[in-house]
């Protein structure tokens, strides 16, 4: 690494108020939804179902519905561990 981290480098306040807490920032909550429409229907679209917000989901079989949900959720979960390994990452370097 050719920079070395330091306290200051991190947003301990954000981090301790955010990640850690499980929270949304206040200022982020407008967005959450929006957002989470956004990534249900790009997923869809990965699928194959390109009009996905647009389709009745009761004519959908359920398996078709439930493959969108269980992809968002994986890529959801990759996220949090990628994220989770960096705060850990960077915990382990500053106390080094």
């Amino acid at each position: 690494m050719s920079k070395e981290l330091t306290r200051v480098d991190l947003p301990y306040n954000l981090i301790k108020e955010t990640a850690f807490s499980g929270l949304v920032p206040r200022e982020l909550v407008p967005y959450v939804k929006p957002a989470l429409v956004e990534f249900r229907n790009e997923m869809a679209a990965e699928l194959g179902l390109p009009d996905y917000a647009n389709m009745d989901k009761g004519d959908l079989p359920s398996r078709l519905n439930g493959n969108v949900g269980g992809g968002m959720t994986k890529k959801m979960v990759a996220f949090a561990e990628a994220v989770l390994a960096w705060h850990y990452k960077n915990r382990v370097l500053i106390t080094e």
